[in-house]
């Protein structure tokens, strides 16, 4: 059939299909995809009009076909702002706290300062790596409500560590229990010990870091 008398696709499908503005980037698809229908029925020699009518049955309801697209695009977009608003952000947060602590670490000449906080070497780095949470939470923070996300979102991201770390400990906890260890339940006050020190003064130190940017204002972007 020549090129200039083949159906316009994307007209016919703009006609039929409802959908609002934000969801017009389907047409070229939904279009596509009829058009290869409406091909592959005249290569098996069937006229013109019925290759149309073959095509067109493919969308069957054009309504329900019209929510079905809306309802995807509707959580794809859900899923790329969560994404950018919570995801990214508090995993820049977690990085930069792990590097951070990897960089403490990798300067030491005594690793085992890690579980001896009594020592001064101890001392002098677990108050340093607290210290920085605040500027952890505060880039978890400032990135999510740069992507537009809300206060929760902020606050999420700007304790991620935190929740990471409570949730290794979660883990461990469980390990422990279904191991049959019971090292660590005879010293459940070491285990609360390493929660208070690993996760919630962390976590405090954190979320201070990202009250400046928990208010609802946007942060102009650059």
């Amino acid at each position: 059939m020549p090129e200039a008398n083949k159906p316009d696709w994307k007209e016919i499908v703009r006609q039929r299909l409802p959908l609002p503005s934000s969801a017009q980037e389907a047409i070229p698809e939904v279009a596509a995809h009829l058009e290869d229908t409406y091909d592959n029925a005249l290569s098996r020699g069937v006229s013109e009009a019925v290759a149309v009518e073959v095509a067109l049955q493919e969308a069957e309801d054009w309504c329900v076909l019209a929510q079905n697209i809306c309802r995807a695009k509707s959580r794809e977009g859900l899923m790329n702002h969560r994404a950018k608003t919570l995801w990214l952000p508090g995993l820049a947060s977690l990085a930069a706290a792990n590097f951070f602590m990897l960089a403490l670490t990798s300067i030491s000449l005594e690793p085992q300062f890690l579980t001896r906080l009594d020592s001064g070497l101890g001392r002098s780095f677990y108050w340093g790596w607290l210290v920085a949470q605040f500027a952890f939470g505060a880039l978890g923070a400032c990135l999510s409500r740069r992507a537009g996300g809300n206060r929760i979102a902020r606050i999420v991201a700007a304790g991620f560590p935190a929740i990471v770390t409570f949730l290794l400990c979660v883990v461990v906890l469980v390990s422990a229990r279904f191991e049959h260890n019971s090292l660590l339940f005879r010293h459940p006050l070491v285990f609360a010990r390493g929660i208070l020190t690993w996760v919630i003064a962390p976590g405090i130190a954190l979320l201070l870091g990202a009250a400046p940017f928990l208010n609802e204002t946007q942060l102009q972007e650059a």
